[in-house]
């Protein structure tokens, strides 16, 4: 599909910047306005999960199962003090 360069209207301007700061979209844009708008909006959140996943550690359950392990030793080592 060849894609046409031109400006963007006034209102597929908004769609576009209400996409970036995460606003909702206003129905009274244009269909054109939509498409920026869902367009954005989509890969915005994509590029966002894509950074989520980046971060997540690689063994979550081996992390919970230590920091549960930790939390039980520090209430015996306190119970064997009273």
């Amino acid at each position: 599909m060849p894609q046409h360069n031109r400006p963007l209207t006034h209102d597929e301007r908004k769609a576009a910047e209400a996409a970036f700061k995460g606003a909702p979209f206003d129905p009274k844009w244009s269909d054109a306005a939509r498409k920026v708008y869902l367009g954005l909006s989509t890969a915005i959140a994509n590029k966002r999960n894509e950074a989520f996943e980046e971060i997540q550690p690689a063994t979550p359950t081996t992390l919970a199962k230590r920091a549960v392990t930790e939390v039980k030793e520090r209430m015996r080592v306190k119970s064997t003090l009273w």
